[in-house]
């Protein structure tokens, strides 16, 4: 492959990498009962996200949060990491966790995003 020089091209196939992008979300309860949200990704998405950081973009992963599974998911918080520890909650109530690769140039502009509805969602009863 011959290397790509012009911007345009480069935020195209970033942005055409983080469509081919899937994503799982799972959830495990710590000994502090509090809530550890996971990444997960399948190899191919494993390896987009490297060429992205290859291509010299900064990749973040933000982490969604919401009482009901179908709607209503609210930002929690953007990580450089693939977890995310919950440690607020009502006692009994369910929450359901998504998160989103983000893809930032060098000077901190979105350039790319993976869709919210594509993540598979973690679950799990806040029991604090």
């Amino acid at each position: 492959e011959e290397p790509i020089d012009d911007n345009a091209e480069k935020v195209e196939k970033a942005k055409a990498l983080t469509k081919e992008m899937k994503l799982t979300a799972r959830s495990a309860k710590t000994a502090k009962k509090n809530i550890k949200i996971t990444v997960k990704t399948n190899s191919k998405t494993t390896a987009a996200i490297k060429e992205l950081k290859d291509l010299g973009y900064t990749v973040k992963y933000r982490y969604y949060r919401s009482t009901k599974k179908a709607s209503a998911y609210k930002s929690s918080v953007t990580k450089s990491t693939k977890t995310y520890l919950n440690t607020a909650g009502k006692k009994g109530r369910m929450y359901y966790y998504k998160a989103q690769v983000r893809v930032y140039d060098e000077n901190g502009k979105l350039i790319a995003k993976t869709a919210l509805k594509q993540c598979k969602y973690a679950n799990r009863a806040w029991s604090r």
